[in-house]
């Protein structure tokens, strides 16, 4: 073989191992990065109450009547997770399985009514959060996405002696004007969302948020029905340990 050709031999060879160095170094930063990302991001699991009420207005006659409900009290149950954006600083989206709704009673003439709104919804809370250097406290805010699911409309009419109920079913079709015997509501709700909460040593949290809704839900003309809700959740952060 001549020197030529055997020099341009082995520089061939060195530039396909130089190739295949970077694509190996390459291949390794992305997966370190990608392990620290990973590394970075924290989980977690909740469960607890939301108290619900609905604010109601109707429109008729040029008068706009505005009603509020009791508090209904259900369950919430989700996941989360904590992504960093800077220092103190972290993005929270949650994934929560959540009932919203209302109740009312009231009474006139020896003729009293009872109604029971249970709503059930997938919502996607998603939030920035600032957590406060040495402790394990920490707050946020941020938009509120829900999907109603499935949900009941409970009556009861009492006169004297007499009792009448009904339990109608909720569908979040939208459908305006329905004829049939559903109780028909928009599917999306969306709001605004404000949460405090601790995180113990242990990685036990404890949280506390309000849901403020700002999205019509009823599909009747010259109605209003928006969601609010004050909920608390105990749950537990894993890998993600306090700064306490």
């Amino acid at each position: 073989m001549k020197i030529t050709n055997l020099v341009g031999y082995l520089c061939y060879i060195f530039n396909q191992k130089l190739r295949n160095m970077k694509k190996t170094v390459l291949f390794v930063a992305l997966s370190a990065a990608a392990f620290a990302v990973q590394a970075q991001t924290t989980f977690g699991a909740h469960a607890g109450i939301n108290g619900a009420m609905i604010t109601s207005k109707s429109t008729g006659g040029g008068q706009t009547t505005t009603e509020k409900s009791d508090t209904k009290v259900g369950l919430t149950v989700g996941v989360n997770a904590e992504i960093p954006i800077a220092s103190s600083l972290v993005f929270r989206p949650e994934l929560n399985f959540i009932q919203k709704g209302g109740k009312k009673t009231e009474s006139s003439g020896g003729v009293s009514s009872e109604y029971k709104i249970t709503m059930n919804y997938l919502e996607l809370p998603l939030n920035v959060v600032y957590k406060f250097s040495g402790s394990g406290l920490f707050a946020g805010a941020g938009p509120s996405l829900g999907y109603g699911i499935s949900g009941k409309y409970k009556t009861k009419f009492t006169a004297g002696s007499n009792t009448t109920e009904d339990n109608t079913d909720i569908k979040f079709d939208g459908e305006k004007n329905a004829t049939d015997n559903k109780f028909h509501l928009k599917g999306l709700d969306f709001g605004a969302n404000f949460l405090v909460g601790y995180q113990f040593s242990n990685n036990l949290v404890l949280k506390a948020n309000y849901t403020l809704g700002l999205s019509n839900i009823s599909p009747e003309d010259n109605s209003s029905l928006k969601n609010t809700g004050l909920g608390f959740t105990i749950g537990y952060r894993f890998g993600g340990a306090s700064e306490e």
